[in-house]
């Protein structure tokens, strides 16, 4: 029987100084179904001159260019919206991947929707600083209250059905993508990980993941305003996101909010467990939250 078809999602833009070794790295795995498909966003710099050479030279590469800036979310909608793979997997312009990513997440997905791993973490030189798994918890199942406050799964490392796009929608536009992506699989109990490091992941100052301008509590109650009104929802966690905005909303009016901080602290060790820290710190945290 055939091989899978498998799509890799690259979008890139002004990537240029670390976009060789990433792409050595796609077009050498050795799962044998693969299309590697790449939306440039309209670089300035080499970036366009340098995916033109590897697609020359391999026919795994299927290469686009936006006419126009989307910038990060609408460019991974277009770029997931061009795989003709049954599954996807995305790709950062700038990371480095293990040689067997595609085959062991082929062979480990099972009936989920999503499965996501464990990657290394470098810097800007190469040099490996730490594991995603030193900071973080990784969930699985139906757990979209562990995903109301933090999320420990990144689009680099997400392997996932296609069928999972039937049930995202649009990706809201304040919204990170691969969180949005994990909250749905989450909500249908598909979410899946496997704690094997297939990624050195880079973080640098020139990531295209983009700061919010606002501030965090504000982006907190922006994100569960987003996540209340998913389709989706199972009903406990509807519950919860709507006690929460309600405690957020009397907050407006008073210096403190007691009802917020009995939601937090009654709730800590799901909407907490995500990232590792002290009980010290989730206590500064809830303190400090409950306060206007």
């Amino acid at each position: 029987m055939e091989p899978a078809l498998i799509s890799i999602a690259v979008c890139t833009y002004n990537g240029e100084k670390y976009l060789r070794e990433q792409l050595d790295s796609l077009t050498e795995q050795d799962y044998p179904s693969l299309e590697i498909v790449i939306v440039d966003d309209c670089s300035s710099d080499g970036t366009y001159t340098l995916l033109e050479q590897y697609q020359q030279r391999n026919d795994q590469i299927r290469l686009y260019k936006n006419e126009e800036n989307l910038g990060f979310n609408k460019n991974f909608a277009r770029a997931l919206s061009l795989c003709k793979g049954s599954f996807i997997a995305i790709a950062d312009q700038d990371d480095i991947w293990d040689l067997h990513k595609i085959s062991l997440m082929m062979a480990s997905i099972d009936d989920n929707l999503l499965l996501y791993h464990d990657s290394a973490i470098i810097d800007h030189n190469g040099s490996l600083t730490g594991k995603m798994s030193d900071g973080h918890r990784f969930v699985k199942g139906q757990c979209t209250a562990y995903l109301l406050y933090n999320n420990s799964i990144s689009g680099h490392a997400c392997f996932f059905n296609k069928e999972l796009l039937s049930h995202t929608g649009p990706f809201p536009e304040n919204m990170y993508y691969d969180w949005w992506m994990a909250y749905t699989a989450a909500c249908l109990g598909r979410l899946d990980f496997i704690m094997d490091t297939l990624v050195y992941h880079r973080r640098h100052l020139s990531n295209s993941t983009v700061k919010d301008t606002i501030n965090d509590k504000d982006r907190r109650v922006r994100n569960l305003n987003i996540f209340r009104d998913h389709p989706l929802n199972p009903k406990e966690t509807e519950y919860l996101i709507s006690k929460l905005l309600h405690a957020y909303q009397l907050l407006l009016n008073t210096t403190f909010s007691f009802y917020l901080c009995y939601l937090l602290i009654a709730n800590s060790e799901k909407i907490f467990y995500t990232r590792k820290k002290s009980l010290f710190s989730r206590i500064k945290f809830i303190i400090k939250e409950s306060q206007s």
